[in-house]
Order: C-alpha cells, then sequence, then structure tokens
C-alpha cells in the first residue's frame, strides 16, 4: 500500500498530462513548447541548486561510477551483438538498438522517482548518473555507428562535438556550474538562491506531465520483435547486474546503490529517440520501445523502490 502511495502521484500528474495532449486541450506545439521550457528552465534550475547544495562527500564513490557504467557498457554491447544476430542489422541499427538497451530516463523519469522513493539525499548520486550519461553513451554510440568509416581524426572530431554540445546543453552547462559553485564554495546572493530555487519546485510535477504528453508522440508503430528485445534488456537484464554488482559484488552506500538501481530500472530516455533520429535508423523499433517501457515501468519501479525501502 505504502508502494502505490509512493507511485500514485506520479503516475496521476503524467495521466493528466497524456489526457491533456490526447484530448488536444494543449495541441503539439503547445506540447512541444512546454516540454522546451521544461528542459531549458526548471530541470536546469532543479539540477544547479541541487548540485550547489550538495554536500559532496570527501571521498568520492568511484565504485558506484564503476558498477553502474560496466554494467551499463555491458548491457550496450550484448545490444549490439543481439541486433545483428537475431535481426542482422547494419552498424546504425546496432548502434541504436544498443542504446536503447542501455539508456535510462534518468531526468523526466529519474527526477521525481528518486525523489519520492528515496529522497532528496539521492539527488547527488543521481546528479552524478545524469553528468555523465550522455557523454559516455553518445561517444559509445557514434563509435559503433560510424566505426566502419571512422579515422582517429573524425572520431576525435565527433568526441569534440558531442563535448561542445553536452557543455552548452541546459541540463549538462547547470550541473557543471553548480559542482564549480559548489567546491569552490562560491556563496549565491539570497534572492538569486531564493529566484532558482522557486523555479526548480516546479520542475518534478512539469517533468511529468511532459512526460504523458510527450507519449502521444512516441507511438507503437509495428517492428514489435526488436522492440521486445530492446525493453527486455533495458527494464530486465540492465537492472538485476547493477543490482548484482552494487549490492553484492562492490561496496557501494546503500543510498547510493539504490539510486543506481532506480536509475538502471527507468524506462528508455526519450534521447534514444533523437539518437535514432541523427541515422535515421530504428525509429520506430525505438518509439514503440519507449512507450513499451514506460508503461511496464509502473510494475518495475514498484517492485524495486519496495526492494530499495526495505534496504534502507
Amino acid at each position: 500500500m505504502e508502494i502505490i502511495a509512493t507511485i500514485f502521484p506520479i503516475l496521476a500528474v503524467s495521466a493528466v498530462g497524456f489526457l491533456t495532449a490526447r484530448k488536444n486541450i494543449l495541441n503539439r506545439i503547445e506540447c512541444d513548447a512546454l516540454s522546451k521550457f521544461v528542459f531549458t528552465f526548471l530541470i536546469p534550475a532543479l539540477l544547479f541548486i541541487g548540485t550547489v547544495k550538495a554536500k559532496i562527500p570527501e571521498n568520492m564513490e568511484w565504485e558506484f561510477l564503476f558498477s553502474y557504467y560496466s554494467a551499463v557498457l555491458f548491457v550496450y554491447l550484448v545490444g549490439v551483438v543481439l541486433s545483428k544476430v537475431l535481426f542482422n542489422c547494419g552498424s546504425h541499427e546496432q548502434s541504436v538498438f544498443g542504446m536503447g538497451a542501455a539508456y535510462s530516463n534518468a531526468t523526466i523519469v529519474g527526477i521525481p522517482i528518486c525523489i519520492y522513493v528515496l529522497g532528496e539525499r539521492s539527488l547527488l548520486p543521481l546528479f552524478i548518473i545524469i553528468s555523465v550519461h550522455n557523454l559516455a553513451l553518445f561517444v559509445v554510440g557514434v563509435f559503433i555507428a560510424e566505426r566502419g568509416s571512422l579515422s582517429i581524426s573524425s572520431f576525435f572530431q565527433s568526441t569534440l562535438k558531442i563535448l561542445k554540445d553536452l557543455a552548452l546543453s541546459p541540463i549538462t552547462g547547470s550541473l557543471m556550474l553548480g559542482g564549480v559553485i559548489n567546491i569552490f564554495n562560491i556563496p549565491l546572493i539570497k534572492p538569486l538562491d531564493d529566484s532558482i530555487t522557486l523555479l526548480s519546485e516546479a520542475a518534478v510535477p512539469a517533468a511529468l506531465f511532459v512526460l504523458g504528453a510527450s507519449l502521444n508522440k512516441y507511438k507503437m508503430r509495428g517492428n514489435i520483435s526488436p522492440a521486445l528485445v530492446i525493453v527486455a534488456l533495458k527494464m530486465l537484464l540492465l537492472p538485476l547486474l547493477v543490482w548484482f554488482l552494487v549490492f553484492n559484488v562492490f561496496s557501494v552506500d546503500p543510498l547510493w546503490a539504490s539510486t543506481a538501481l532506480l536509475t538502471a530500472a527507468m524506462p528508455i530516455g526519450i534521447s534514444v529517440y533523437v539518437f535514432s533520429q541523427k541515422y535515421q535508423k530504428y525509429e520506430a523499433p525505438i518509439a514503440t520501445g519507449i512507450v513499451l517501457s514506460t508503461v511496464l515501468s509502473v510494475v518495475t519501479l514498484a517492485v524495486i523502490s519496495a526492494y530499495v525501502k526495505s534496504v534502507l
């Protein structure tokens, strides 16, 4: 009952967003504008103020990062191999397939879930995951997709472009700026602090609303077999592997381990669809996978939420 009470507000706000878009109360253009506002201002405000006020441990939990990303990269490579063996995919499709299997929606779903289940203390390990997420997976994704024609110089050019795009993006930029202010103990004047905090308080409900509205965009379009394999890797293999590493192999703080496990169980991130559009490959299976994984995450996140609550 406690888990239902925890998950219900998340589902309710997302459902309102879904019905609002479904009934055309807000049309496609208006939903896109709202999504842009959330990702450009509200979520960066939350990430910035959360990073500024986070208590960074003296000894970094390197085992936390190693265990999470070794699992992510392993599942990514499993996805690449399976896409070749089962569906005879080319390099571009393999990269998109692997991305779908390993890329969690750590921002729009991850932030509210972690806050509701684990509390605001979980934001620091979640922010660390988010800060590495795009860099690690997009660099690997470009390498896998273009490995047949990729030279050393073009790989470095692609990597530099990714780094530039990440640094200029509101999500990563807010994390970097907040980290600098925290590390060097730079004070924020109170009116500025209050203004950013006020914006940040709207981030979670607005992000959930946008998540629900966006599900109308990512419709199931067939190609169900590859989508099911992607979802199975993302929603079953990745959480199981992360659980095994953070709770059984490495000595990770229980709160940080729980955050890693919850993040691994998030549905497929919307950025994977953007990545598929970059190469114009496998958009339909990824769109189908996003919808399926988001629906299935209601069950998986409820189970994992109960588990991490018992651990803590």
